[in-house]
This record gives structure tokens, C-alpha cells and sequence, in this order.
């Protein structure tokens, strides 16, 4: 299976205070020759020593996902203005405008996971990854926006001729949102994890002459020629 890494566009040319109320000034106070208090909790002033917190519990190895509430929804997140085009050829210079700034996230309650074991998790859901391809880079692949990162916005720009025409370019991304459960076999004292996915699974860019038709199912390209052709 071939792969794509994250971030990689899937090309569609359709062409077509300072802390307020804090003791103004302080004074060193002098020395008296008395013990400096103990710092720290209460309790560590009052037993000399810290109380550590418990570690936080992991997750088990090798437990199972359960996706559901999956909802796949593709976007239109740059586009610049129209642009004259003419017969002789013409560089399109109008800048790409961002529309949208949606960022991949993972939120999980419970034990914790390794964010990228979750994300390969959901790739291989989505049919964009297979069991031992996360070997070959176990720290960060999954084919998916990662927890953290922006969608990227396409860019704008090239040379057309061959017609006289008011061309847009735009930017889209197909953006995927997902719940999940993650259990650990039979083990009825084994706490779930339950947690929510936003990341997307493709981007692009194109570019549409706003007097041209085009095809239903080009969801982002509507609205770009909406916006920027009038219509």
C-alpha cells in the first residue's frame, strides 16, 4: 500500500498583571540570627518533607479500540480573489486568505495513551495505514494531522494561458472527528480510556475559472467561487 505522510496535499486542480494585588514593595528583612521556616506544602512545613503524588496510571499494552460517532467533512479553508487571466498568459499573484484555523487534537479521560499509538489507530480505521507500518517510524506516523499542528493552507500562484477567464484558487481539507474507547481484555478491574479525535486526512488545492460550471460533489470549490466570483 502506498502511503502518504500528513500534510502531504492531495492535489485537486479543478481549474478548471504583572501579578495585580501583589505586595507593592518588599523589604529584606533583617537578620535576627532565627531559623528560616521550612518552604514548601503545610504538611511539609510541618513533617519536613514533601508529599510526592502518585504517578499517573498508564494505559495496558495491547488493548482494544473502539471507534465510533466517526464523521468525515471536507472544507474550504483558503481562496484569494479572481484574477484576470489572458489568452497570452497571465501569473497568478493574489495572495491565499485563510479561512478556518481547525487543529488536530486528542482529549482521552482515564489511563493515559501514547498520542501517536492513537492516531495510527484511527489511520488504520480509516483504511490509510496497516498493522506493521508504524515500524517503520514507531514516534510519529500515521498518515494524519498530528495532535498539535495546523491544517495546512495551500498555496496560491502559477501561470495559465490558453484562455481569457477570472480564475480562483483555493485550499481545502477533508477534516475527520471521531470518538473512541480503548479496554484491556477481560479484566474487570482494568479502567477504559474514552477520548475524542479531531485531525483531517487530506489537503489540496485547485483552481476554478468562475464562469465554468462545476461538478455537484465539489463541495469547497462552490464555495470558493461563491466568494470570490459572486455567484
Amino acid at each position: 500500500m502506498k502511503r502518504t505522510r500528513a500534510f502531504t496535499c492531495a492535489a485537486a486542480v479543478l481549474v478548471a498583571g504583572l501579578l495585580a494585588g501583589a505586595s507593592g514593595c518588599s523589604s529584606t528583612p533583617e537578620d535576627t540570627g532565627a531559623k528560616p521556616k521550612p518552604t514548601g506544602s503545610p504538611t511539609a512545613a510541618q513533617t519536613g518533607a514533601e508529599q510526592v503524588s502518585a504517578p499517573e496510571e498508564r494505559a495496558c499494552k495491547g488493548g482494544t479500540y473502539t471507534w465510533f460517532n466517526l464523521r468525515k467533512v471536507s472544507v474550504l479553508n483558503g481562496v484569494t480573489k479572481a484574477q484576470r487571466v489572458t489568452p497570452e498568459g497571465t501569473e497568478l499573484t493574489a495572495p491565499m486568505q485563510r479561512l478556518r484555523t481547525d487543529q488536530a487534537s486528542l482529549e482521552t479521560e482515564g489511563p493515559r495513551l501514547d498520542s501517536h499509538a492513537v492516531f495510527f489507530a484511527l489511520s488504520m480505521r480509516l483504511g490509510f495505514a496497516e498493522k506493521g507500518d508504524e515500524l517503520d517510524d514507531p514516534a510519529s506516523w500515521s498518515g494524519l494531522g498530528e495532535p498539535g499542528a495546523y491544517v495546512p493552507l495551500g498555496e496560491s500562484g502559477g501561470e495559465f494561458s490558453g484562455l481569457g477567464a477570472d480564475l480562483v484558487s483555493y485550499s481545502f481539507a477533508k477534516l475527520v472527528e471521531a470518538d473512541f474507547r480503548y479496554s484491556c481484555g477481560s479484566g474487570g478491574d482494568r479502567e477504559p480510556t474514552i477520548g475524542h479525535v479531531s485531525t483531517w486526512i487530506v489537503t489540496g488545492e485547485g483552481a476554478l475559472a468562475c464562469k465554468e460550471p462545476l461538478p455537484k460533489d465539489a463541495a469547497a470549490a462552490h464555495e470558493a467561487k461563491r466568494l470570490s466570483c459572486g455567484r
